[in-house]
């Protein structure tokens, strides 16, 4: 009797040392991806309706720089590979090898980071980048939540906004985008 105590006791004793490990969540994004879909919600009023955008309506706000203050759904592109961006696609060269951005060619490459401490098992994360609007002389930092990154979708969240100033209704964006290329 006295020895299956012990054991048990001995059986339990290790049992609650187990450690349970997880990875930590990686992104995979790469590609050009066009967006399909562009949420509106205000987040300082959750009780209001979301304004959704769908292909071909123009969501623009000028108090956003560019290139995100005027997006044509399903004629938006951004192009990530494992460190840098290009945003807003115009054509492919002629001999048809590689796109031409606005955003992003050399030597004014956009390198993207991921926020450090944002990210776990279980989120995610964000990222940041720093560019230069064409419609601004300084540099902006552009901030986005990862809400998802599947294998041909991919959904950011961020660019919050408040047109009419810090006491006015603030928004936020919600960016989903398909894969359409390498």
């Amino acid at each position: 009797m006295i020895l299956r105590i012990l054991i048990l006791f001995f059986l339990v004793s290790f049992t609650s040392c187990e450690k349970y490990v997880t990875n930590i969540s990686t992104l995979t994004l790469s590609g050009k991806y066009v967006v399909s879909k562009l949420t509106v919600i205000q987040t300082s009023q959750p009780n209001t309706k979301d304004t959704t955008y769908l292909s071909g309506q123009l969501f623009h706000n000028t108090s956003l720089p560019d290139p995100f203050d005027s997006i044509i759904i399903d004629n938006f592109y951004l192009h990530f590979d494992y460190a840098s961006i290009k945003m807003v696609w115009h054509n492919r060269i002629q001999n048809g090898q590689r796109d031409r951005w606005e955003y992003g060619e050399q030597p004014e490459e956009i390198f993207y980071s991921r926020v450090p401490w944002s990210y776990d098992a279980y989120t995610l994360g964000k990222i940041q980048f720093d560019y230069k609007p064409k419609d601004r002389g300084t540099y902006h930092r552009i901030l986005f939540q990862v809400d998802s990154d599947l294998f041909e979708t991919l959904q950011l969240s961020g660019l919050d906004f408040a047109p009419n100033g810090k006491d006015g209704p603030h928004y936020r964006l919600i960016i989903s985008l398909n894969r359409v290329g390498p």
